[in-house]
C-alpha cells in the first residue's frame, strides 16, 4: 500500500510502474490502494489513458491465451451433469421406484375486490344478526308490557252478557 504521505515523494511514472493499475483491474488492490486511486484519477488525468490501455493489455492477454479445452472434456461435464439421455438399460427397476415430488404450480389468489366484497358481507350479516336480536327482545319486552296491561283492560270493560 502507498500512502499518500509517501506518494508525495513519489511520481507518477514510479506509481504506474508500482502494478497498481492491474491489481486494480484485477479485483486484488485494497480498500485504501483503490481509495489512493481514485483520488489520483482526479488529481491526473492520463491516468484514464493509463487504466484504459491496462485494461486493453488484460484483455488481448485473456483472448489470446485461451486455449481450447479437448471434446473429451465436454464429454465428462455432460455426463456428470446428466444433459445427455440415459441410456434405456440403466431406468430404475420396479422394485426400488424413483418419486420426484413436485409442489403444484396453481396458486389459488383473490382479487382485493372479493376480499372487501366478503368483509362487506360479513358486515352486513353481523348487521342483521344485531337488528334480529333487538327487535326479537323488543317483541318480547312489548308482549310482556300487554300481559301485564291486560287485566286492567278487562276491567275498565263492562261485561258483555
Amino acid at each position: 500500500m502507498v500512502s499518500p504521505i509517501i506518494f508525495c515523494l513519489l511520481d507518477l511514472q514510479d506509481y504506474i510502474d508500482s502494478g497498481i493499475i492491474e491489481s486494480y483491474l484485477l479485483g486484488l488492490a485494497s480498500a485504501d490502494d483503490i481509495v489512493l486511486l481514485e483520488r489520483m484519477r482526479y488529481i491526473y488525468p492520463e491516468l484514464e489513458t493509463e487504466i484504459a490501455m491496462a485494461e486493453y493489455r488484460l484483455q488481448r492477454i485473456t483472448e489470446e491465451g485461451g486455449v481450447t479445452p479437448p471434446a473429451v472434456v465436454w464429454n465428462k461435464i455432460a455426463a456428470q451433469i446428466s444433459w445427455e439421455k440415459p441410456p434405456r438399460n440403466k431406468r430404475s427397476s420396479p422394485e426400488n421406484p424413483t418419486y420426484i415430488l413436485q409442489p403444484q404450480k396453481y396458486t389459488m389468489t383473490v382479487s382485493i375486490w372479493w376480499r372487501c366484497a366478503f368483509i362487506a358481507m360479513g358486515m352486513a350479516i353481523i348487521a342483521l344478526l344485531a337488528s334480529t336480536i333487538y327487535f326479537y327482545n323488543r317483541f318480547h319486552q312489548m308482549e310482556d308490557r300487554f300481559l301485564r296491561m291486560l287485566p286492567n283492560i278487562e276491567q275498565q270493560q263492562p261485561t258483555r252478557r
